[in-house]
């Protein structure tokens, strides 16, 4: 028992200890209070909640009027604030992103397979990466704004990657589906960034001098072909570390930023400064092309594509309501913003 008395005095110690010093640090996030409002809020948005099982239909393409259906898992709150669509990222699912319904302890939460992923994976249905999701954006949207009691609340768009490309376009093609977007890795054209992967992959080191092996220019003019496709997933794949077998693919172009700039809601653009897959670069030209009176950029630590979550869950989740909060009360005082974590303390004072 003495010996459990010592040890409790002695870690009380070091908590005032160490709380005396970051309290003393004149920082812009603090992590001690972030993390008491985290504990009380992850309780809250992990309880008080119910959830539904629903399913909604979407439009096949932009060609056709056919249509087929999409599952979703939807939390309701009483009294939320507003409802929250989360588009989850290529060879994911509804159940991978209704996690981040603990984020959003005050919001409803509706999360949805894309086509071709999770259930209802008909034949001949197919990921186009961000193209016809577009359409899988739009049906959702059109389900929340059905509901009697949701179709007056606002309505946020947070997307990972594949979907927060299919929010942009869906955003920009509309113009008037959300109240504000939150925009994980979003690729800016996927022409770019596949001639940006295709390089890396084929530059060797020789003698520490840099040689560009040939072949790109034979892919990128395949890229797209139907009849290529068994050639094309595995150099996809070899090239974005991401697999197009787990899930029906049809390769097409796809280009948001073409679309970014009929964009006038407040967007959040997050990145990870270590993301092979989408670099820092094209997500920032997505952010300086948007014409929002609100916006914001965060390059985070993250250590790969969609990473910047795991990385730091509790400045994450800070991040992300700070900006909705500004964002529904119009309480911003700079119409934009960018925050680099790339940036040490030590480099910044030098």
């Amino acid at each position: 028992m003495r010996y459990k008395v010592q040890a409790y005095v002695l870690l009380v110690f070091i908590m005032l200890t160490v709380h005396s010093i970051y309290s003393g640090c004149n920082t812009e996030f603090n992590f001690f209070d972030s993390y008491q409002n985290h504990v009380a809020t992850s309780k809250q948005a992990l309880s008080g909640f119910t959830v539904h099982a629903v399913e909604f239909a979407v439009q096949k393409d932009a060609k056709s009027t056919e249509t087929f259906n999409r599952k979703a898992f939807l939390a309701l709150r009483p009294k939320a604030l507003g409802t929250v669509i989360v588009c989850h990222g290529y060879t994911h699912s509804k159940i991978e992103s209704f996690f981040f319904k603990s984020i959003f302890s005050h919001f409803n939460v509706l999360a949805f397979d894309f086509r071709a992923h999770g259930e209802l994976v008909e034949k001949n249905q197919y990921s186009t990466i961000g193209q016809d999701e577009v359409y899988d954006v739009l049906g959702a949207v059109k389900f929340i704004k059905s509901q009697k009691d949701l179709e007056k609340l606002p309505l946020i768009g947070f997307g990972f990657s594949m979907g927060a490309v299919a929010l942009i376009r869906a955003q920009a093609e509309k113009g008037d589906l959300f109240d504000a977007l939150i925009l994980d890795s979003p690729f800016d054209s996927s022409d770019d960034c596949m001639s940006k992967n295709f390089d890396k992959m084929l530059t060797v080191t020789f003698f520490n001098k840099e040689y560009q092996l040939p072949g790109k220019k034979l892919i990128m003019n395949i890229l797209y072909s139907d009849r290529m496709r068994p050639i094309v997933k595995p150099l996809f794949k070899w090239a974005s570390g991401m697999n197009p077998n787990t899930v029906p693919t049809k390769f097409v172009p796809v280009n948001p930023l073409k679309n970014a700039a009929n964009i006038k809601i407040p967007c959040f653009f997050i990145s990870c400064g270590q993301d092979k897959s989408v670099g820092v670069e094209s997500v920032q030209r997505l952010y300086d092309t948007v014409q929002s009176s609100y916006k914001r950029f965060w390059v985070t630590k993250g250590r790969k594509h969609c990473d910047s979550y795991v990385a730091n869950p509790e400045l994450y989740m800070y991040q992300v309501n700070k900006f909705i909060k500004k964002a529904l009360q119009k309480s911003f005082s700079q119409p934009e913003k960018i925050r680099d974590d790339r940036v040490s303390i030590e480099a910044s004072r030098a």
